[in-house]
Parts: structure tokens; sequence; C-alpha cells
């Protein structure tokens, strides 16, 4: 373990795959404690079998971050397990194309609520329950996960308005954290990923005709790995980032500087 976590409590939402899998797997070898948050028990309690593997000390509780007595429960018992909170990564996240998401015409009711309700109340949930930790603790990150999609539009590649405008939401409720709740030391930061090699990444991977448009709309490669997310994750939880509050990082291969 490298050490730039070491003694760091940290709680992971959607932490049984993906780029919570990742980033818990990345904080571990950094010498944190991580707690893993995912509403599949099946992938939460393998992620932290693997990140217990490897050497870390690592706990799973189930949770559905859209319920506030889940999350709760599950900011409770990692804080007694580990008997502090250094970190949240705000992480779970859905997409909204197959339950009816689209352009704002086509956006069925039902798709609107439901991505709001897990990614956006997810994530304000996950600050609610956390920050009361963070402040006894004398500060610490908050890390919030957005999407290049919560900044710019896409004009028919990945038009899914619901999913959009969650992820920009994650920004502003992220910047309103970090600027009220510097006086107690805590910082907050929102990653903005690009297209990543994940499960919602699925429906690109199949289409090479797809690949190729997004690779012009991101010029470093159509398709990120989940460990550059996580290597920016690692450096936001750090004490390397301590000046840096209210950012928004694009993980992006070049997306957004277009």
């Amino acid at each position: 373990m490298m050490g730039r976590l070491s003694g760091k409590v940290a709680l992971i939402t959607g932490g049984g795959a993906g780029i919570g899998r990742a980033c818990g797997l990345a904080f571990v070898r950094e010498g944190a404690a991580v707690a893993l948050l995912d509403v599949d028990a099946v992938m939460g309690e393998t992620a932290a079998q693997e990140l217990a593997a490897a050497g870390g000390q690592a706990h799973f509780y189930h949770c559905d971050v859209s319920s506030p007595e889940d999350v709760e429960r599950a900011v409770g018992g990692a804080v007694n397990r580990f008997g502090a909170l250094d970190v949240l990564v705000s992480n779970a996240g859905i997409g909204g194309r197959q339950l009816g998401d689209g352009p704002a015409h086509l956006c069925t009711l039902d798709a609107w609520e439901q991505v709001l309700r897990v990614n956006l109340r997810g994530t304000f949930l996950a600050c609610k329950y956390a920050l009361p930790a963070l402040i006894g603790r004398g500060g610490g990150s908050i890390i919030t996960l957005s999407s290049v999609l919560g900044l710019v539009g896409t004009q028919g590649l990945f038009d899914t308005h619901a999913y959009a405008t969650s992820k920009a939401g994650i920004i502003g409720l992220t910047r309103a954290i970090a600027a009220h709740y510097a006086r107690d030391k805590v910082r907050a930061n929102v990653i903005a990923p690009g297209l990543i090699d994940t499960r919602m990444a699925g429906r690109a991977k199949a289409d090479p005709a797809m690949l190729e448009e997004i690779g012009r709309w991101q010029p470093l490669g159509p398709l990120g790995d989940v460990r550059d997310v996580a290597a920016a994750a690692v450096f936001l939880a750090s004490d390397e980032s301590r000046f840096i509050t209210g950012a928004v990082l694009p993980v992006d291969g070049g997306w957004t500087v277009q």
C-alpha cells in the first residue's frame, strides 16, 4: 500500500461494481478502510471480499440510496464499525434509457421520477447523513459523481434528459455544499466522467459505429477505464487536494474541451 489515504475511513455508494468498486480497490491500496454500499447484495459482498483479499479493511452494507432509512443506517453502521468517517464517494446512480428516458418531449414521467430519485436524491441523502460525521471528524472530503452529460448536450448521441438533469443537479448540490461547509473544513468536489467502460457503456460497446462517433467526441479514446476515475477520486480524497473545493473535474478524454 502506498499510504496516501492511510488512517482515513471512506464510504462509497454504488461500491459493488464499476467505478465504485474501482474506487474501493484504489482506496484500500492507499491505506483507507472502506465501507461499500450497494443495492445489489451479491455484488456488494463480492466487492468487499475482493478489497479484503487485497489487504484492506472493508465491509459491505446493503443500501438503496433513495431510501433515507437505508442511508442513515448504513452511514451509522460504518461510523460505528470504523470509528469515524473522512471521505464520502457518492457514486451510486442509474441510467434511464431502459425506463423511458429520452429527449424532454419523449421522456416518460416514470423515468424522470426514478432517475432523479436515485441519482440526485440519492446523492443528497448520502451527503446529508455523512456530513455530521465528517464535521465531527474536524473535516473531510465529499466526492460526487456527475457526468459530462451534466455539463454539455450531445445533439442526438446521448439525449437522455432526466439523466442529464440529475447529473447537472449533482454539480449544483456539490458546489452549494462546498461553499457552506468550508467553515467546517469539509471539502466537496465533483468528478464528471465521460464514457467509461462499465455496464452503462454496454450499448455503445455493442455498436462499432457508435464507438467511432464517440471517439470524435472523446478524442483520447472512446472508452475510459474505471481506474482513471478512481485515480481522480484518490487525489480528491487525499490531503494533496486540501486546498481544492467546489471544483468539477472532468475525466472525459477531452470531451468537454471541444
